[in-house]
């Protein structure tokens, strides 16, 4: 994320909650959809919408890019 918040940190606001933070979040986290793997990485747009979920550590580098991208999108 370090790298990926140098490219695009002026314009995405990135947030990493610990894992002990997100087992304290566990309804929220299954309202975000995530029931079967309770983590994951979810992008906001600029009005607390969740439009970008990606389940567990299923994605890499290109599929954050994508999804930073989505949400840039006007």
């Amino acid at each position: 994320m370090g790298e990926l918040q140098k490219e695009y940190g002026d314009r995405i606001r990135f947030t990493v909650v610990p894992a002990e933070e997100t087992a304290k979040r566990a309804d929220e986290i299954e309202e975000l959809g995530f029931t079967k793997q309770k983590h994951g990485l979810v992008g906001f747009t600029a009005e607390g919408e969740a439009l970008v979920k990606l389940p567990g550590h299923s994605f890499g580098k290109p599929e954050i890019e994508v999804a930073i991208r989505d949400l840039l999108r006007p």
